[in-house]
């Protein structure tokens, strides 16, 4: 297996060969660097320090990455964000053309993020819906598997939060264990926080408190009329990579039958229909 590190010649690059090597140790994959465009000694310089071999191939960016991604070895694909920090957009016009459009993982990283951190915790929103849950089933199992502290985060709008008895602190509990059961159910010794409010606010502070070396995240790639607003606030905001795999609408029956029948679930998808 292969994890593509899509690398130009920026302050971005070392980062996503750095977040490239992380990520691959997950998939048990080696890294590739790709660089489209005409041969850059800096680029080189760069692949070379991080020990990764570089293929540079003329084109338009998109057609090229979108091209290598394809290949059925290839793991997941890793590119900057922006070129500065100082950018005006969340993400560059590659980066929102390809995690809107390939059907593999792509974790996006930030170009002030930190070089050679170790990935040894993720954070995992989860809205309370099968296709979430079914998107991010295998990264929890790699990172369950890889021994990484898991944070579920779960953000529930006031309207829709279950109700309690006198009994809060056990019923909490209660209700924590089988949303995990339900939702994630190969990482049962993971962390749940839980939030009242929009998700959007709520994530980015979880992260900021827990510390997480990379976010997860089950998304629509549907960027379009406001959707989205969890992946775009992480997009601007999240000082780690952000790793966004597609959402299918039709997630793996055994999933959904993870937990107990008599599971408790969320009455509503606590983002209004709109995952991430």
């Amino acid at each position: 297996m292969r994890v593509i590190a899509a690398i130009t010649d920026d302050s971005a690059a070392t980062a996503v060969l750095s977040t490239s090597s992380a990520i691959a140790s997950l998939f048990s994959a080696t890294v590739e660097a790709l660089h489209v465009g005409e041969e850059r000694a800096a680029v080189a310089a760069a692949a070379q320090e991080a020990g990764v071999t570089l293929r540079t191939v003329a084109g338009r960016a998109v057609e090229v990455l979108a091209r290598a991604a394809a290949a059925e070895d290839v793991a997941a694909v890793v590119i900057g964000a922006r070129g500065t920090p100082a950018g005006t957009r969340p993400a560059g016009s590659t980066a929102v053309a390809l995690i809107t459009s390939l059907d593999k993982p792509v974790a996006v990283v930030p170009p002030d993020a930190a070089v050679e951190r170790p990935i040894e915790s993720v954070l995992v929103p989860l809205d309370g819906t099968a296709p979430s849950a079914a998107a991010l089933q295998e990264i929890v199992e790699l990172a369950s598997n890889a021994e990484l502290q898991i944070v579920v985060a779960h953000v529930q709008q006031e309207r829709s939060l279950p109700a309690f008895s006198d009994h809060l602190s056990h019923e909490v509990r209660a209700w924590s264990e089988e949303f995990i059961a339900r939702y994630c159910p190969s990482a049962t010794d993971a962390a749940l926080e839980l939030r009242v409010g929009q998700p959007d606010e709520h994530v980015l502070d979880i992260l900021r408190q827990s510390r997480c070396d990379l976010v997860a995240l089950g998304w629509s790639q549907d960027l379009a009329g406001g959707r989205a607003a969890v992946v775009r606030r992480m997009l601007a905001e999240s000082p780690v990579p952000v790793l966004l795999t597609p959402a299918s609408d039709d997630p793996p029956s055994a999933l959904a039958a993870a937990a107990p029948a008599d599971a408790a679930a969320p009455a509503e998808d606590p983002t209004g229909g709109e995952r991430a």
